[in-house]
């Protein structure tokens, strides 16, 4: 585990690669212009407070990862031979905070009961939010999410869309479930989104949850960048930077590393490796300058990294009831 996975305070000015690494800012010879936008991360394992230049008024996000819900019942029956396995895990989990034995929709529920407390502006649900595409988990969340009255965004996880053992290619599957079985989560498409500005914010998400990002995303995401309006990135899969375990752009990404592609019966990964889309959009990402942060999920376990002017958190999983606030505030 590298050194920059900690409790931390991590700034985003003008510092560059070397601060990411935690090595001293050198001096220049010249004065550097000073940038008038400025973005500082305070983070810890369950909250991220950003402090911005320029921000209209405070946000609070609930950020939700890795529910792994699954509640089937008769309906779901006629699919039982491809979510058997996933239907088995994440059955009792011990909560967090008392280690007692709970239950996914239970810590589902409370999590957004405290969001409601917590008074908190958007919800962002950023996949693995249900174990496999079942009717009934997801309706159990669209009415709990609903019920809640907050505004919310989705974007799918590895998991949201995939049967274990049903033919096609991940991209087929993905556009099939997403649009059949996970719709009612959507508040925009599925591939790509933009909510409406939250407090002078863009709320952006991309659906990276086959590990790779296509043209068509790219391209949203470049125009998203020519927006005046400050950028927060909300995907499944973390995008990669030096010194991460594999993720999405990570360069030995492919056929060889793919370790779980037979227990999950699913389509091996590329043995070409990356799609040069990915690899643009994980550039795209690592250099724009009006990023207030990518939040992603995926590992079960929390990380906060940084490369120059881009900081990246992960979110512990909600399957025990964790989460991430995170609290956009102005300078």
């Amino acid at each position: 585990m590298p050194s920059i996975n900690r409790r931390s305070f991590i700034t985003q000015t003008s510092l560059g690669a070397g601060a990411a690494l935690g090595l001293p800012a050198l001096p220049s010879l010249a004065s550097p212009k000073k940038d008038p936008w400025q973005c500082v991360h305070n983070t810890n394992t369950m909250q991220t407070i950003i402090s911005l230049t320029g921000l209209q008024e405070p946000v609070t996000v609930l950020q939700i990862a890795d529910t792994h819900i699954s509640c089937d019942d008769e309906s779901d029956r006629e699919y039982e031979q491809y979510s058997a396995r996933m239907n088995r895990a994440f059955l009792q989990p011990k909560h967090y905070k008392t280690g007692e034995p709970t239950t996914t929709m239970a810590c589902f529920k409370d999590m957004m009961q405290m969001a409601k407390q917590e008074k908190v502006d958007l919800v962002a649900l950023v996949g693995d939010i249900v174990n496999y595409p079942s009717a009934t988990a997801v309706e159990f969340v669209r009415s709990t999410v609903e019920a809640a009255g907050i505004p919310h965004i989705y974007t799918a996880g590895n998991h949201d869309w995939h049967y274990e053992g049903m033919k096609g290619s991940s991209d087929e599957l993905r556009r099939t479930w997403c649009d059949k079985r996970l719709k009612p989560l959507y508040t925009g498409q599925h591939l790509f989104y933009s909510s409406d500005i939250v407090g002078g914010i863009n709320m952006v998400t991309i659906d990276n949850s086959t590990y790779q990002v296509n043209e068509e995303q790219l391209a949203f995401f470049r125009d998203q960048l020519k927006r005046p309006e400050p950028v927060a990135l909300f995907v499944h899969i973390p995008l990669y930077m030096p010194s991460m375990h594999m993720c999405c752009g990570h360069p030995e990404w492919g056929a060889g590393s793919d370790k779980n592609y037979e227990i999950e019966r699913r389509e091996r990964w590329a043995a070409a490796g990356n799609a040069a889309s990915t690899k643009a959009f994980v550039k795209e990402v690592m250099t724009a300058k009006k990023l207030t942060g990518v939040f992603a999920g995926h590992w079960h376990r929390y990380y906060s990294i940084s490369l120059g002017r881009v900081n990246q958190h992960l979110a512990l999983p909600g399957f025990n009831g964790q989460y991430r606030i995170i609290r956009f505030q102005t300078i």
